[in-house]
């Protein structure tokens, strides 16, 4: 009797799918969790890219080019984000002729080529939300990741 009950057990083919599920079930969700922060991570990046182009699409308002002061975009790239920021840089300059200048407001020497840039980066940190033991951690404080969002427009 006890030869055949496990000639029997070693046949049935019952709960295998069942046990098969039970071991890859940790590693899906596992997968699926870091799947849904690398998701929110990039939804956060295109965030930070869309508040540095509302600050540049402020840059090109009628008005504002002409005064080479672009010190109001910072408050204006922050609202756009709406989440705590790192920092915001907004920078101005004049080249000529590819070379950067010291004065936005000089003007180049006859016959070289001219050009103004306004340029504005935003830097915020991402916390993933399932760090999985520090696995799934950036560098920054509490497992951050540094992300940042840069624009920038030539407006003459």
């Amino acid at each position: 009797m006890g030869r055949r009950s496990l000639a029997l057990l070693r046949a049935c083919r019952s709960g295998a799918a069942g046990a098969e599920m039970v071991l890859i079930a940790p590693a899906l969700a596992a997968l699926l969790f870091v799947g849904m922060d690398v998701g929110l991570g990039f939804w956060e990046k295109f965030q930070l890219e869309q508040a540095a182009q509302r600050g540049i699409e402020l840059a090109l308002a009628p008005g504002t080019i002409g005064t080479g002061n672009f010190t109001h975009l910072n408050a204006e790239v922050r609202t756009a984000y709406g989440k705590p920021v790192q920092s915001v840089t907004v920078d101005n300059w004049l080249e000529c002729n590819g070379v950067r200048q010291s004065n936005w407001n000089s003007f180049c020497p006859a016959g070289q080529i001219f050009a103004r840039y306004v340029s504005v980066r935003i830097r915020a940190n991402y916390v993933p939300n399932y760090s999985f033991g520090g696995v799934l951690a950036g560098s920054g404080q509490n497992g951050a990741f540094l992300l940042t969002g840069d624009a920038s427009v030539r407006l003459q």
